[in-house]
């Protein structure tokens, strides 16, 4: 099931990447009209996994993303994006995995906030060294920023991006099953740079 998701999602996210770039924007101002985009964020997070044997408590540890795409239209661009957070306690060391597709939307072309919406699987493992907790889930990504101008080229933008997996999901202790639904949640809050 899992490595069925992932490769749909690398298809989706190389289908809308492709199709962004062949299609050039009309317009050319606006905050790039067209072409090939990317971003990287840093950001503080923080990851949840709920099940029937999960205790359920939100972490906070270190996040960063990765993301490219293009641009559809002067209000749109859409792209795939890889983000990642680690914490550690004690002996635990806790890493979390999102691998999604999203489209982000600008209602106006004047003023650059945008709102963020699209899908994930969101992968979280937990390990003290002998043990190994893995759980996932697929579901929505969602998100909101805005940007602002660092020079021609680059954009600056504070954001809040939260992703769910609640769907297809299951928890795993040392390879075998150990409860059959989980709920993995992962909220940053940081900065973002994207070259346009």
């Amino acid at each position: 099931m899992r490595k069925r998701a992932i490769t749909l999602l690398a298809l989706l996210i190389a289908s809308t990447s492709l199709a962004a770039q062949r299609r050039p924007a009309p317009g050319g101002g606006g905050g790039g009209g067209g072409g090939l985009w990317y971003a990287v964020g840093v950001a503080p997070g923080w990851a949840r996994v709920s099940c029937q044997i999960c205790g359920g408590s939100r972490r906070t540890g270190l996040s960063a993303f990765v993301g490219i795409g293009g641009r559809t239209s002067r209000t749109l661009r859409i792209g795939g994006e890889l983000a990642g957070w680690r914490q550690r306690e004690a002996n635990v060391t806790q890493t979390l995995m999102s691998i999604g597709a999203s489209a982000y939307w600008y209602p106006s072309v004047r003023q650059r906030f945008y709102l963020r919406g699209g899908a994930a699987l969101v992968m979280h493992r937990a390990s003290d060294g002998t043990d190994v907790v893995t759980s996932s889930g697929i579901g929505p990504q969602l998100g909101i920023g805005y940007e602002h101008a660092a020079s021609r080229s680059w954009l600056v933008a504070p954001f809040v991006h939260y992703s769910v997996g609640v769907f297809g999901g299951d928890v795993k202790f040392n390879g075998g099953q150990a409860a059959e639904r989980a709920t993995v949640s992962f909220l940053q809050v940081g900065v973002s740079l994207t070259r346009r």
